[in-house]
């Protein structure tokens, strides 16, 4: 899988742990954010996760916009 940087200039920040975007060779998005704990996450966010699955929270600056 390849994937490229497209988060967005504002949204960016210097050095690890930082909130990104990807998009994939795959038609994918991959996003690297904070996994916040389980009880934090609203009921309809939780209902949506099947197994495996998690969430992650990001600014919404992080995000490409249209």
């Amino acid at each position: 899988m390849k994937a490229k940087e497209i988060t967005p200039k504002e949204g960016r920040c210097v050095g690890i742990g930082c909130p990104s975007v990807f998009k994939t060779d795959r038609k994918t998005l991959i996003i690297v954010g904070s996994i916040p704990a389980n009880g934090d996450l609203p009921r309809n966010v939780r209902k949506k996760m099947g197994k495996g699955e998690v969430a992650v929270e990001i600014p919404a600056q992080t995000l490409p916009s249209k």
